[in-house]
């Protein structure tokens, strides 16, 4: 269950990350490359020390 619930997160994460590239993309906005690479940089330490925490 605790898998489930991990990959599933990662998951949603991933799909907003995707959905605000393309809503700025759509709506002509600046797409500020860097703060998404962050943002998702930001993800990748969360899951991992979430990952440790619930031992995946």
């Amino acid at each position: 269950m605790k898998r489930l619930f991990f990959y599933g997160f990662a998951l949603f994460v991933l799909i907003s990350i995707v959905y605000g590239m393309a809503y700025d993309f759509i709506t002509g906005a600046e797409i500020h490359y860097d703060f998404y690479g962050a943002g998702f940089v930001a993800w990748l330490v969360f899951f991992g020390i979430l990952k440790l925490v619930l031992r995946v």
